[in-house]
């Protein structure tokens, strides 16, 4: 997260891809864009700015590098017959940066995300519009995470994965790490009142905002009611950071509620309810 007048980073976050009705949305938590804790409605950070604007690690596909690999090929193998396709395509990936306006104008009074029709920034998840498929540049390749195959749903004591960005530690594909934990709260039940549910795990700065995936492997039901043998997953949801911990990096108190190690997930769920919901976010944080 930038303040994109100046390109001062203020924040580190994750954030995901997310595809309804032919639109692509960037999903990440309201703290990231708000840079306000949205339960003590305090700022997270000891500066008074907010972001403008996302700077994301998107996956890109070089041509010239393809070509040149085909080439190589058909020096040695007229018709092509040799080709490995996997190492092609994995060899012809990169990273590149994307900006994405948070505002729609430039005072900043019309944000460009959408909130929680029900419960506004209290579920800390908002779906900022990215345009259609059909829009997004030919090199780059986006990919959204309810276009892979999930099978299950999550039930409490099941093993998970957080998949983000602690302290911005990544390679140079900037692919995510994946921190493990386990379901410690009943995924069904709404915690404290609100779509979330609590995962048993040592997570760290910088992985706001991730997708958190269940792995189970063994005997186990599908969606379909059906039974399969061997590895399953599933999506469970947003993780937004760490229960009991005040957000805020000079808190006194922090060492101490962090050693709780619990972390908050917001069901599935919300991210359909807030895309179909359409309210946008509103500016009165930045009076905090």
């Amino acid at each position: 997260m930038e303040f994109a007048e100046t390109g001062m980073e203020m924040a580190l976050g994750t954030g995901f891809i997310y595809e309804h009705l032919g639109l692509y949305y960037l999903i990440t938590n309201g703290h990231c864009v708000t840079g306000v804790n949205p339960e003590t409605r305090t700022r997270i950070s000891r500066h008074a700015g907010y972001p403008t604007a996302i700077k994301a690690g998107v996956r890109t596909r070089d041509p010239e590098y393809i070509k040149q690999k085909l080439f190589e090929y058909s020096q040695t193998d007229p018709l092509l017959s040799k080709v490995d396709t996997e190492q092609l395509i994995h060899g012809s990936l990169k990273s590149e940066k994307l900006t994405f306006k948070l505002y729609q104008d430039e005072f900043h009074t019309r944000p460009a995300w959408f909130i929680h029709p029900q419960h506004g920034y209290l579920v800390d998840v908002v779906a900022i519009p990215i345009g259609e498929k059909g829009a997004i540049p030919a090199h780059v390749h986006l990919y959204p995470l309810n276009a892979f195959p999930f099978e299950c749903e999550p039930e409490v004591s099941d093993d998970v994965f957080v998949l983000g960005y602690p302290f911005g530690i990544t390679d140079p594909l900037e692919y995510p790490i994946w921190k493990k934990g386990s379901i410690a709260t009943e995924p069904s039940i709404a915690f404290m009142g609100l779509p979330r549910m609590l995962i048993d795990t040592a997570t760290r700065s910088g992985m706001s905002g991730s997708p958190v995936i269940i792995k189970r492997t063994g005997i186990h039901p599908t969606l379909e009611d059906s039974e399969r043998f061997g590895t399953a997953a599933g999506f469970v949801g947003v993780y937004s950071g760490r229960y009991g911990v005040e957000k805020d990096n000079f808190n006194k108190d922090r060492l101490e509620k962090e050693n709780v190690q619990l972390g908050i997930v917001w069901r599935k769920e919300v991210i359909e309810e807030i895309i179909i919901g359409h309210v946008s976010g509103t500016i009165d944080f930045q009076q905090l």
